[in-house]
């Protein structure tokens, strides 16, 4: 028995009559007739009473159609369930970041990718970025996002956008008034940053923009948290470069200005194994670099 033999008793239980049956099958009755004893050969019981003026479904009969269309909706739901997994429209997404990272559009991103396939379940998990390239090339993990290039080995560095550093100064700080600032004119400023086992790329394009124009910061603090510089340049301890989407949906007492001369960006990373058999994965990255 199988599902094409099911399909020919539906049909034939249906029409009530072979040579119809057949027509409706595109097949000859020879073999409808044949899969339909094979049929009842199998269960040991007769499905139909055959006549030479008619054909009628036995009492066995009328239970194995109601159990064969059943079957056969299962079937054809599993078969699409199938294809919407293999085309990776639906599974699941293990995602590791770097905590900076969720101070960029990254959340939208992803928002965005879970609105268009919502049948795939992601599972996020904050790491440094060391471990979260064990974590890549293990393959416990699907893909990650980082803020530094860091130029990995057997991984994929797909650079998903930039974005400038932004001057963040406390509410009350003289230049807080002005719509862009120079560098050089934040060269007797105390700078609260990351500290760059946390954030390289930043605090280098940090170091790289001061060089620049000609002095080297004043370091006050490194910190390892965004909170932590946020507060510390709040309570009038220093200023920061940090980049420009740390903006947005803040309300602290900050006062966020462009910087006259943007000469560095902070990317934003997707790291992945090419070969990650994983098809889910392919969606998220075309959905957000797009």
């Amino acid at each position: 028995m199988d599902l094409r033999t099911l399909n020919y008793f539906q049909v034939l239980a249906e029409e009530l009559h072979f040579g119809r049956a057949a027509e409706r099958l595109n097949i000859s009755q020879p073999p409808l007739s044949r899969a339909i004893k094979q049929l009842e050969d199998d269960f040991g019981v007769l499905l139909f009473e055959r006549t030479k003026r008619k054909v009628l479904l036995t009492s066995a009969g009328e239970e194995l159609l109601v159990q064969t269309k059943q079957m056969i909706s299962q079937m054809a739901s599993i078969k699409k369930r199938l294809k919407i997994v293999g085309k990776g429209e639906s599974g699941n997404l293990r995602i590791g970041y770097v905590g900076a990272t969720m101070h960029s559009d990254l959340p939208n991103l992803l928002k965005l990718f879970h609105e268009q396939y919502p049948e795939i379940d992601l599972n996020f998990e904050e790491q440094p970025n060391i471990n979260l390239m064990q974590s890549l090339n293990n393959g416990t993990m699907d893909a990650a996002f980082v803020r530094t290039w860091l130029n990995p080995k057997n991984l994929e560095e797909k650079i998903i956008m930039t974005e400038s550093l932004i001057a963040v100064l406390p509410l009350k700080h003289e230049l807080s008034h002005h719509k862009k600032i120079k560098i050089k004119d934040l060269e007797n400023e105390n700078f609260i940053s990351f500290a760059r086992d946390c954030g390289p790329t930043i605090f280098d394009s940090f170091l790289e923009l001061c060089s620049t124009s000609g002095f080297v910061p004043k370091i006050f603090h490194q910190a390892t948290q965004l909170n932590s510089i946020l507060r510390l340049v709040e309570s009038g301890f220093g200023i920061s470069l940090l980049p420009a989407s740390i903006a947005k949906n803040n309300n602290l007492n900050l006062k966020f200005i462009p910087l006259d001369n943007k000469i560095e960006n902070i990317p934003l990373i997707m790291l992945y194994r090419k070969e990650n058999a994983n098809p889910s994965l392919w969606h998220l990255l075309n959905t957000i670099s797009s």
